[in-house]
């Protein structure tokens, strides 16, 4: 026996005898005696990646709203508030909408109890909007009207004066006090044609994902149903929507009901992980 090391056949005792050494000269290392510390590895760890060629950047879920840009707009209730309670509370909030939102085409919507999803793309301004502003009578429409602050801080205004109309509506209702809204809606620029597709799908899903029913197609308070019935009239720009799959009509359709079938199957199989609302 050397000292300060044994020498043993069974490599199962080895490994005790190794590790209990190990200590024993780490403790020595203390005294500056014995140096048995590894050296630091130099290597720089590699971000990962989405994509081959992309780093993953930070959302940012408060986006200036432009014109000629689309958007997944999304806000909830406070806490585990109710934004809606009956079938009036659905249909009050989209007539709100309509008076204060003008300035947006609609792709698709979805209103769940707690919260709501849009697909909107912002307009451009023209002569009708213009009128529609200076009736407005704000301090927001008058600022913008003499070119003190943006087209975007004027929308986040009128988004603001929509959940307050709202809030005090269904609070009095409901008997109920204080905040109904998150305070910052959430809105996220769609910059390509894969996320628009997605998106469409995703928010006329949204009661299946959050087992609000057992199928999509039986949610009344979708633009979904829109879409069902072409025949009705709608605010929703189905026409632009419809040609992302196809110039004729009923081909449109056809691949609109199909895609949105695929989706679902795609869902199921992934377990809704990719959205986090």
């Amino acid at each position: 026996m050397l000292a300060g090391c044994f020498f043993v056949k069974n490599p199962y005792i080895w490994v005790g005898f190794s590790g209990f050494w190990v200590s024993v000269l780490r403790l020595l290392n203390l005294g500056g005696l014995v140096n048995v510390e590894p050296k630091p590895r130099t290597q720089k760890t590699q971000p990962k990646l989405n994509h081959p060629n992309q780093v993953k950047m930070k959302t940012n879920y408060w986006e200036k709203l432009e014109p000629d840009v689309g958007y997944h707009i999304y806000n909830r209730a406070v806490g585990r508030d109710n934004l809606f309670s009956n079938d009036g509370n659905y249909l009050f909030f989209l007539e709100k909408w309509k008076k204060y939102l003008p300035y947006l085409d609609v792709y698709a919507y979805c209103l769940m109890p707690n919260h709501f999803h849009f697909l909107a793309k912002v307009k451009p301004l023209t002569d009708a909007l213009i009128k529609h502003i200076q009736e407005q009578r704000t301090v927001k429409s008058q600022q913008f009207l003499l070119e003190e602050i943006p087209y975007s801080e004027y929308l986040e205004d009128q988004f603001k004066r929509l959940f307050s109309s709202y809030a005090l509506a269904y609070n009095k209702q409901q008997a109920r006090h204080g905040t109904l809204f998150q305070k910052r809606f959430k809105r996220i620029s769609v910059t390509t044609e894969y996320k628009l597709h997605y998106l469409l799908a995703y928010i006329h899903h949204n009661p299946l994902h959050h087992r609000f029913c057992s199928n999509y197609e039986e949610w009344q308070y979708s633009s979904w149903t829109a879409y069902r019935n072409l025949q009705q009239p709608s605010l929703l720009n189905r026409k632009e929507v419809l040609s992302w799959f196809d110039s004729d009509l009923d081909k449109a359709l056809v691949r609109f009901l199909k895609f949105h079938e695929d989706f679902r199957i795609d869902r199921e199989m992934d377990n809704w992980s990719l959205e986090e609302d």
